[in-house]
């Protein structure tokens, strides 16, 4: 699943032919994207992929007032999904290096720089995939 709240990236990620013999499924909000994950077992192999400045209709209410604002909107939507005790692997994009320390300290999987590379992200989310369903059982 993508979260980004534009528009173009959203309709060109979902055509993207990715080398993963999966479905894209896009939102733009990080509000929809927390609504489809409490709504899906935990058991269903989903993978997210977070721009780092992913909107918010509005910001959910923090232990105390804080203003959020650029790649806090990741680190936010990443400490939501912790609350929720979510299993769900999460891969941060964005053009800022910078805030790669932060989102990998908060939870994300990996950290992607933008415009990034389709192999590298299909590599990574087919390494979160397998991460999640195990090791193969020989039998």
């Amino acid at each position: 699943m993508l979260v980004d709240g534009d528009l173009v990236t959203r309709k060109l990620f979902g055509h993207i032919q990715h080398g993963g013999d999966y479905q894209v499924e896009t939102v733009d909000y990080c509000e929809d994207a927390l609504t489809v994950l409490q709504r899906r077992p935990f058991d269903v192999d989903v993978v997210l992929v977070l721009s780092l400045n992913a909107p918010w209709k509005t910001w959910p209410s923090l232990s105390s007032p804080t203003r959020v604002i650029g790649s806090k909107s990741a680190i936010l939507f990443l400490k939501q999904m912790r609350a929720l005790h979510s299993p769900v692997p999460v891969i941060v994009v964005s053009q800022l290096a910078q805030a790669k320390e932060e989102v990998l300290a908060n939870g994300a999987l990996a950290f992607i720089p933008n415009p990034f590379d389709v192999r590298e992200l299909d590599r990574l989310v087919a390494l979160a995939l397998s991460a999640r369903r195990g090791p193969p059982v020989e039998g």
